[in-house]
């Protein structure tokens, strides 16, 4: 498909706000991606998606505006509830699964991957955007921080490495999600990266 192609106005549909959101988040990750930030426009955005200007407006101020519901669209679709049990007697390999299979769906999701990947050149032309992303990752981080606070605690173990540097629970995520964006989606430093990574929370739980 060439560009032209990829503009052509889709029929307009009327729907529900619900079912209009998705639609218009996806048109302007496409066209972030395809534009960059700077570059994309509102009219492009609402052309892919099948709205008008106005229409694209009455939902979304500005390009900020959108960019942030990507990122928040990102936090909300992660349930951090019902924790494994906690303490002496938990299952380290059912908590450590349970954090992993939380940061895949976050951090190595397609949009996740697609907005890094929309930064890291623009970066110094979007830095508000850039910490935006960052405070992302970082609210990823307190949750999983919280989650082994709990675990290490229950168990007695205040004093260990995971407990003085919970950030190291992310870092082979982080690598995944580094290699991907530069080096495009689905590549990793090692084909069993989420499994290596599950093994070396259970090793640091235990």
């Amino acid at each position: 498909m060439n560009d032209n192609d990829s503009h052509q106005p889709k029929r307009r549909v009327r729907l529900a706000p619900e079912a209009r959101m998705p639609l218009i988040l996806d048109a302007a990750l496409e066209e972030f991606s395809r534009r960059g930030f700077s570059g994309a426009r509102m009219d492009d955005i609402a052309l892919r998606c099948g709205l008008s200007k106005g229409g694209l407006y009455a939902h979304f101020g500005s390009k900020d505006e959108i960019f942030k519901a990507l990122l928040d669209r990102t936090l909300q679709r992660i349930d951090w509830a019902q924790m494994p049990q906690s303490g002496a007697d938990a299952d380290n390999r059912a908590v450590a699964e349970w954090i992993v299979a939380r940061l895949h769906e976050a951090v190595l999701a397609p949009d996740a991957v697609a907005l890094l990947r929309l930064l890291i050149p623009e970066r110094e032309r979007v830095p508000l955007r850039v910490e935006e992303w960052r405070g992302m990752i970082q609210r990823h981080s307190e949750q999983v921080h919280a989650v082994i606070s709990d675990n290490l605690k229950a168990g007695g173990r205040q004093n260990c490495v995971l407990a003085r540097h919970p950030w190291l629970a992310l870092s082979p995520m982080i690598h995944v999600l580094l290699w991907q964006a530069l080096f495009g989606e689905g590549s990793a430093p090692d084909v069993h990266y989420r499994q290596a990574h599950v093994d070396l929370l259970c090793e640091l739980l235990a």
